[in-house]
């Protein structure tokens, strides 16, 4: 799974790297399976504007008020409803 992660979600980044996910960040431009950002940074009709999904199509998660535990859950059980 390819995940990409806004720039200013540093930590995130982080610790996904270091759980060992393919994580990018939205200032790589990848094409990624899920992509991970703040509502409080990005409003989301901004967000939708600058990504390029799959054509399988695409997870969107805003990580507001979430831990790193429910991203994970999100991320492998595709409980976030997908945008594109």
């Amino acid at each position: 799974m390819t995940i990409s992660i806004d720039d200013r979600l540093e930590n995130l980044f982080n610790e996904l790297k270091n759980l060992g996910y393919d994580v990018h960040k939205f200032s790589e431009r990848v094409i990624s399976d899920a992509y991970i950002y703040s509502e409080k940074d990005i409003p989301l009709y901004q967000l939708n504007n600058s990504l390029s999904a799959k054509d399988t199509g695409s997870l969107i998660i805003n990580c507001d008020n979430l831990s790193l535990n429910d991203i994970i859950y999100s991320l492998h059980h595709k409980t976030y409803s997908p945008l594109f």
